[in-house]
């Protein structure tokens, strides 16, 4: 499985960014935790290929909502043996073909959650004091990586569309550059207005319209 989170073998010193500007509530200052999704600095992370001085600002990922839709379609299936065994008779094949059935049954099950959760847990967005990552996982033995500058990015916006988004307060943040990639998109991440100004407030001056 890549490896994407690595610690430092040196100290570094220490960096903090102005938050007032930004006008973080408690919420955003919470422990990292196993399954966060939005984070401010969060302590003792790094991940593959930091440069020493740099910091890492905000770690994102998609917001867990997102995966009810793949929850929902994996819980059904579990359900089919019970309701297969409850509406079908299967007198006629032998137990231990039924129990190796079964046992096939949710190891696949299994194995398309299991797909499905790390898709989402190793899909995340970095933003540092130098730069924005957007690492992508297409499978598990490969990824993709885009980055750019904090002083190549000419603009940045969010965009929350939706029922379900505007209710968890959760959508996308598009990153104008003028990188190679002319693009970078944060998508579905939880406050994405946050993000936004953020990422806004760490672009140098010079680079500000």
């Amino acid at each position: 499985m890549p490896d994407i989170f690595v610690r430092p073998n040196k100290k570094e010193k220490n960096f903090e960014v102005d938050l007032d500007n930004v006008h973080l509530t408690h919420f955003f200052k919470k422990p990292f935790s196993f399954l966060t999704a939005f984070a401010v600095q969060p302590r003792n992370l790094h991940y593959e290929d930091q440069e020493k001085e740099e910091k890492m600002v905000l770690f994102l990922r998609r917001h867990f909502f997102t995966n009810m839709g793949w929850i929902v379609i994996a819980f059904c299936l579990a359900l089919v043996p019970i309701f297969a065994f409850s509406f079908f008779s299967f007198k006629s094949i032998p137990l231990s073909y039924r129990f190796l059935g079964i046992v096939g049954w949710y190891m696949i099950v299994f194995a398309y959650a299991f797909e499905r959760f790390l898709s989402w847990f190793f899909n995340i967005n970095i933003v540092t004091d130098q730069r924005i990552i957007d690492i992508n996982f297409p499978s598990i033995l490969y990824k993709d990586i885009s980055e750019c500058r904090l002083e190549n990015i000419e603009d940045v916006s969010s965009k929350i569309g939706g029922f379900a988004r505007s209710f968890l307060n959760y959508g996308d943040v598009l990153i104008q550059t003028a990188g190679a990639l002319p693009e970078i998109n944060f998508e579905s991440i939880p406050f994405p207005d946050k993000a936004a100004e953020i990422i806004n407030d760490l672009i140098p001056p010079g680079r500000k319209e």
